[in-house]
């Protein structure tokens, strides 16, 4: 795969991302302003997850669309980034 075929895929992958939350099926995006980044954290947390278990599983087939999943929610994150917030969250 070339970097541009990457780069195609994270952002066709981004869009579908933007296509599910207008849909419904999410309420927001890490690219969305009212998002904090603790709140995009576990976001990132959980496809970084599903990375380590295709690795786990020596699912190569996964561990590509995991890796694009991965990349498109950092790349909503980097959208929204400026207008972000620090939230204190207490344990």
């Amino acid at each position: 795969m070339t970097r541009q075929d990457a780069l195609a895929e994270i952002v066709a992958e981004r869009n579908r991302q933007e296509r599910l939350k207008a849909s419904g099926k999410f309420a927001h995006s890490c690219a969305d302003n009212a998002l904090s980044h603790t709140a995009c954290l576990p976001v990132l947390a959980e496809e970084f997850g599903e990375v380590a278990r295709a690795i786990c599983e020596w699912d190569t087939l996964n561990l590509r669309d995991e890796l694009i999943q991965t990349a498109a929610v950092c790349l909503a994150w980097l959208e929204g980034l400026e207008e972000k917030t620090f939230q204190i969250v207490s344990v």
